[in-house]
């Protein structure tokens, strides 16, 4: 009978361990799948918005004034081979490449804090919502009146500078 309940523990304490070792294993795979998934497309989608005519003939306003857009812009008119990414052509590049990309498992949040036309930098942050569904399992086996947290936040950011050796990289 000892050895019987021995075998009994060392069973549920394996399934307990599988279990356990699953969760933390696919939270710590999404967050390193997240991490370059985010940096891959804000490099490609930082190079598909690169502004071709600012590097050719200068830095143009394409009719926005400097009263409007003076805090993205910090380069000077007229000057070729500088390097300057539109935003609109950022944020379309980006959310296409990503919704190519993403997990339909997942909910996603994509929070633009800043876009500097020139220098080109970008600040973003991919907050991605996992439900726990080992969760829910149990929910419905007790109390109905215990609510469980089922989601889990997974926050991804990163700040990213465009820089180049020679604007003819571009090209």
């Amino acid at each position: 009978m000892k050895e019987t309940m021995w075998i009994y523990f060392f069973i549920i304490i394996g399934i307990l361990g599988i279990v356990i070792i699953n969760i933390f294993g696919n939270v710590i795979m999404s967050n390193e799948q997240n991490y370059y998934l985010l940096k891959e497309i804000t490099e490609a989608a930082m190079i598909d918005a690169v502004d071709l005519r600012a590097i050719r003939d200068g830095v143009g306003w394409d009719g926005v004034t400097k009263e409007t857009d003076h805090e993205s812009m910090h380069c000077e008119e007229g000057v070729p081979g500088t390097v300057r990414i539109i935003k609109q052509k950022f944020v379309e590049s980006f959310v296409r490449r990503f919704a190519n990309s993403a997990q339909l498992n997942r909910k996603y949040k994509i929070l633009i804090h800043d876009i500097d036309e020139c220098p080109p930098k970008v600040s973003v942050t991919l907050i991605a919502t996992q439900e726990l569904s080992f969760i829910t399992f149990f929910e419905g086996m007790g109390n109905s009146d215990v609510k469980y947290e089922t989601e889990a936040d997974i926050v991804n950011a990163i700040t990213s500078i465009l820089e180049s050796k020679t604007p003819n990289d571009y090209d």
